[in-house]
């Protein structure tokens, strides 16, 4: 089940499959797996993404910066 407000992504990454279901998910996915650790949209992807936890940021502008940070760093992903 995905967290309200997320929709479920499939992301492929190193002949893996990810299932991307919240925030937290995506934050693990960008810590562990990413072909990136710079870049405008993976900083902003990882602080939304962070600042769900507290609040400060909803899990819909957290999927959009995870989804620009996957358009910038080429990783293909599909919503389920």
């Amino acid at each position: 089940m995905s967290a309200p407000g997320w929709l479920i992504v499939i992301v492929e990454r190193n002949n893996s499959f990810y299932t991307i279901a919240s925030a937290e998910d995506a934050l693990d996915l960008l810590f562990s797996d990413w072909p990136v650790n710079s870049g405008a949209a993976f900083i902003s992807a990882m602080e939304a993404c962070a600042g769900t936890a507290t609040g400060l940021v909803t899990q819909e502008e957290a999927q959009w910066a995870f989804l620009l940070a996957a358009d910038e760093a080429n990783v293909l992903f599909r919503f389920v």
